[in-house]
């Protein structure tokens, strides 16, 4: 089975990365920079390699990000893409995590919150904003028993 994980770019990953550790709480952050030998490579002096980003990776609420600077130089548009955090409802300290997450969301000044995380009338609860960069976020609680009653459902 394979696994999913967006993997977005920017002009200042490294930026980024502190970004969402002090606006989202992320951890397992992790960052490569380009090396001092990659840094012809990419066109750039030794000492600008130091800042830029190669790859990285950070968690949020269990999911993987990836990240890496926009090494291709072309302008940035997240409007056709977004992430979505599927969370069990049925698991309470998930549900814990995601109050928590939100709250950081929402106390940002950043984050343009285009949708409250709440109850919503399929059953589930939902939330939906934009981080600074232009990326939309979209966090989902549904219980995940249902889903497996629903399929079974339409045989």
């Amino acid at each position: 089975m394979a696994n999913v994980h967006p993997y977005l770019a920017f002009n200042n990953t490294k930026e980024a990365l502190s970004y969402y550790e002090e606006v989202f709480g992320v951890t397992n952050v992790s960052r490569m920079p380009v090396s001092a030998e990659q840094a012809e490579q990419f066109g750039v002096s030794k000492e600008q390699a130091a800042d830029m980003t190669m790859h990285s990776q950070f968690s949020v609420l269990g999911a993987t990000i990836m990240a890496a600077d926009n090494f291709q130089q072309v302008e940035l548009n997240y409007d056709a893409v977004s992430i979505l955090l599927d969370l069990n409802s049925e698991d309470e300290e998930a549900m814990k995590e995601a109050d928590v997450f939100w709250a950081l969301v929402e106390k940002s000044d950043t984050v343009k919150v285009n949708m409250p995380f709440e109850e919503q009338f399929w059953g589930g609860k939902m939330g939906d904003f934009t981080d600074k960069y232009g990326v939309r976020w979209l966090l989902h609680a549904q219980p995940y028993s249902k889903i497996a009653e629903m399929l079974n459902a339409d045989k």
